[in-house]
């Protein structure tokens, strides 16, 4: 089988869903099957190509076994909607132009978030006649309207709405991550047999419980008290998490450290908020590369999930989640919905309402006062991480669907 990739976002950079691609790009390639990764320059998240990349519209790489192409886009430092919008339409531009006069695939994945790659993905489709299996990571426009980054009768989304539910009709099949993910896709598709659930899994090596040696080393690289109770929440900064919530109870807890490792739209607001309330306990990181998460969570006594009261919280599921259920780091979430369940079914952390900043506060002082209980939760996660979320039920349920695509077989 010959399967094309195409995504805005590979390693090396940082990413939830680059991550899960590269580890599925690696699978499929172990498999002997060949696989191109179509994909940008790298400039994600600082908005900046390397010198490297500036010279040319095209390159190629070779990760391992897997081919990648890449090609120029619009980059910029700036994260104003005018700016994601232009590196989009880039990236579709250029990618579909790329894929043209590649040789012919059996079957093309395609990764929608951002949304307007589904088209590079149909003109593709189109010219090579090949199907796609489109890889569905979140609702858009659903929830950039949700969390405020859009506002419903704005033209970008009355642009968009047409174009999701032409993506959705337009692949042979449809994944979705989450069940909140899954639910939405059906409501606009209309068709339940169109998309399958696979939910990510974690890499059970890489993530794994520090030992004393470790969590002290990773202490010492960030700067953090060895003998102060840490949280660390990792990953995007983004406007599906409630940093209001979070920064007025790191003002109500002076004796608990609280470790930001990720940006993202809201980093700058946060840093200044820090700044401007003399939050001394907070400890900003700044974007790491994906390969020094482990130390990230090594360094923490428990982890911090709180999101913004929107209508799609109850369907999101932060992969932050599974690495601290891998990594034995007890979760405090501010969370409702399919996350909650989770945390729940797991029994590895304590779930709070979401924007109740005393019953967070009081969660937290329990929690930094029980080791015993932090051990239990820990173990917990650990367990669940082993029993439900390796990755080679992920590998399996893409390559089966992968392949029956290719061979044209009803799904």
């Amino acid at each position: 089988m010959r399967l094309w990739i195409l995504t805005q976002f590979y390693p090396p950079e940082m990413g939830a869903a680059a991550v899960r691609l590269s580890r599925l790009a690696r699978d499929v390639a172990d498999e002997g099957h060949e696989v191109t990764v179509i994909t940008s320059v790298p400039n994600y998240p600082e908005g900046i190509i390397p010198p490297q990349y500036r010279s040319r519209l095209f390159y190629r790489d070779q990760l391992e076994r897997v081919t990648v192409e890449r090609v120029r886009v619009y980059a910029s430092p700036k994260k104003r909607a005018r700016q994601r919008l232009a590196n989009q339409i880039s990236f579709m531009g250029l990618a579909a132009l790329r894929g043209t006069f590649l040789p012919r695939p059996d079957v093309i994945l395609v990764e929608s978030h951002p949304l307007f790659v589904c088209l590079a993905g149909g003109w593709l489709k189109l010219m090579k006649r090949a199907p796609i299996l489109l890889n569905v990571s979140d609702l858009w426009p659903e929830s950039a309207v949700a969390t405020g980054v859009l506002k419903e009768d704005s033209l970008l989304v009355k642009l968009a709405r047409p174009v999701e539910k032409w993506a959705y009709r337009d692949a042979a099949h449809i994944v979705g991550l989450t069940s909140g993910v899954v639910d939405g896709i059906i409501a606009v598709d209309g068709k339940p047999d169109h998309v399958t659930l696979i939910q990510n899994a974690v890499d059970l090596r890489k993530f794994c419980p520090p030992t004393e040696d470790e969590r002290l080393a990773a202490r010492a690289k960030f700067g953090l008290d060895p003998d102060r109770f840490t949280l660390v929440h990792v990953g995007n900064m983004s406007l599906t998490y409630d940093f209001d919530l979070i920064l007025n109870a790191a003002a109500q807890l002076p004796e608990i450290s609280f470790h930001f490792v990720g940006g993202g739209s809201q980093f700058e607001r946060v840093r200044q908020q820090v700044e401007a309330r003399k939050l001394t306990n907070v400890i900003l990181a700044g974007t790491l590369p994906h390969t020094d998460m482990p130390s990230a969570w090594a360094s923490a006594d428990a982890t911090l999930v709180a999101l913004a009261d929107h209508s799609v919280a109850g369907g999101t599921l932060p992969a932050k989640m599974y690495e601290g259920l891998a990594t034995g780091t007890p979760i405090i979430a501010a969370i409702r919905g399919e996350g909650a369940t989770l945390l729940q079914a797991a029994e590895a952390g304590v779930v709070v309402p979401i924007g109740d900043v005393n019953a967070l506060v009081e969660a937290i002082r329990a929690l930094a006062a029980d080791p015993e209980r932090r051990d239990q939760l820990a173990q917990a996660g650990r367990r669940y991480a082993e029993q439900h979320l390796a990755p080679e039920r992920v590998k399996t349920g893409y390559l089966s669907l992968l392949q029956r695509i290719a061979r044209q077989e009803s799904l």
